[in-house]
């Protein structure tokens, strides 16, 4: 795959001089693919005002610099005079944890309409959105879910725009729907010939590679549309370009990738803090569970919604918390510890019930979350005979369409070991591993 890197400079006619408000003039660079139908930008130097200040326990002490922090550094030049609408939500922060909504409004760009993806414009709500076009009453902007009846968004909403934009903080999981979402964006960006503008976030945990099978056709639905493994270990920007490349000849995109970022980076994401990317996932440690056991929203078991630790408690009325946590601490699986726990969920399953059941303790990054939510629900179904029962909803059980094939319930149900399992997928995830090579950007 033929790459040029070309230094924008006000002699060519292409291209531009940034001048940022510290008053020192940085150009930003672009490496243009396929005739410049793909377009990855990057700051030319790295930004002054490093972090001085003592990094908390566990966090690297990294400056990172995300897409949106890097458009601020060129004075937003690829935006001024443009028309654009923006896929955000409240994760869409800069570097002082200010939202990127007020910095465009502040610098004299204004977004045409907003695209809030699920849990809403400020990741908090747990219901559909609003159907229709709303106006936001602080700023003015008009606002439109793409979490309602219609998830795509419609071509009348595209006319006329000179870029998509998207600025949102995604975890890599393919059942989180943000993914669905975007891919939807990009298929009517493709379709209208809107060009996208994504403001890369670091993967929380990019460490992890690629886990799970790719969906099977008859189950991909909102939870499972991407066409990729369960755990498919990318950025937003990254599977942007895979999309690009790959399943949307016709897209026009460009990325701004984050300077600093690392894959191996553990705090990444949370550099300067964790921000909430929906009600339910308030840490890095939710974050990272979740990825294992999100597959019991298909089963009669609480994930500990509503509680302070959702995704890391896990349990139900007729769950017995002490044996369980005896015989997951002696599969010594690696990366994780167990202990015994009670709550009492405040909404979703088994509101106002008091639950029993263990605690997931991530301790290292050798944690493997598909492994230890697999080796859990296994334990679940055999330490409890009869208790234990998938949820069919529609057309298939909630766990099949969340994993994308049957293969995690029938392990269960047979009581295969973690290796006759991981057999079931692990070809899909090796084999992608190998097609995004190219599409890396970090």
């Amino acid at each position: 795959m033929r790459k040029t890197w070309v230094c924008l400079l006000p002699v060519l006619a292409s291209c531009f001089l940034f001048r940022p408000k510290n008053g020192h003039p940085e150009a930003l660079k672009v490496e243009l693919e396929d005739g410049g139908r793909i377009k990855t930008y990057s700051l030319r130097y790295n930004p002054e005002g490093q972090n001085a200040a003592r990094p908390l326990p566990g966090r690297s002490g990294r400056s990172i610099y995300t897409g949106l922090d890097v458009l601020a550094e060129s004075d937003f030049a690829l935006l001024r005079e443009k028309r654009f609408a923006l896929l955000t939500n409240s994760t869409g922060l800069n570097r002082a944890l200010e939202p990127g909504i007020d910095l465009f409004l502040a610098n004299g760009i204004r977004p045409e309409i907003l695209f809030e993806p699920e849990h809403g414009i400020f990741a908090a709500e747990d219901a559909a959105g609003s159907e229709g076009v709303r106006t936001d009453s602080r700023t003015g902007l008009r606002i439109f879910s793409l979490y309602s009846s219609q998830k795509k968004p419609p071509s009348s909403l595209l006319l006329g725009l000179d870029y998509l934009v998207v600025d949102i903080q995604n975890l890599p999981v393919r059942c989180y729907t943000y993914i669905t979402t975007l891919s939807y964006l990009l298929e009517a960006a493709a379709e209208a010939g809107t060009p996208v503008l994504i403001l890369d976030r670091p993967n929380p945990f990019g460490f992890i590679r690629a886990r799970g099978p790719y969906p099977r056709e008859e189950l991909r639905s909102f939870v499972g549309y991407a066409p990729v493994p369960f755990l498919y270990s990318m950025t937003v920007g990254e599977y942007g370009h895979f999309v690009a490349h790959e399943l949307l000849p016709n897209l026009k995109l460009s990325v701004i990738r984050v300077q600093g970022y690392v894959r191996a980076d553990a705090d990444a994401a949370a550099s300067n803090s964790w921000i909430n990317p929906s009600p339910n996932i308030p840490s890095f440690e939710s974050a990272l569970v979740y990825a294992g056991v999100v597959f019991f929203e298909g089963t009669n078991v609480s994930l500990g919604r509503g509680t302070t630790r959702p995704f890391i408690y896990v349990g139900a009325p007729w769950m017995h918390g002490p044996e369980l946590a005896t015989a997951m601490r002696s599969l010594k699986l690696p990366g994780v510890q167990f202990s015994n726990v009670a709550f009492t969920p405040s909404s979703s399953l088994y509101t106002g019930v008091h639950c029993y059941g263990v605690q997931i303790h991530p301790t290292s990054l050798d944690f493997d979350p598909i492994r230890t939510g697999y080796e859990l629900m296994r334990a679940v179904y055999r330490l409890h005979p009869g208790k234990l029962t998938f949820v069919w909803s529609g057309n298939s059980y909630g766990t099949d369409r969340l994993w994308g094939s049957d293969s995690f319930r029938m392990g269960v149900i047979n009581n295969w070991d973690y290796e006759t399992f991981e057999k079931t997928w692990i070809r899909d995830s090796e084999s992608f591993e190998e097609w995004i090579a190219a599409y890396r950007l970090y």
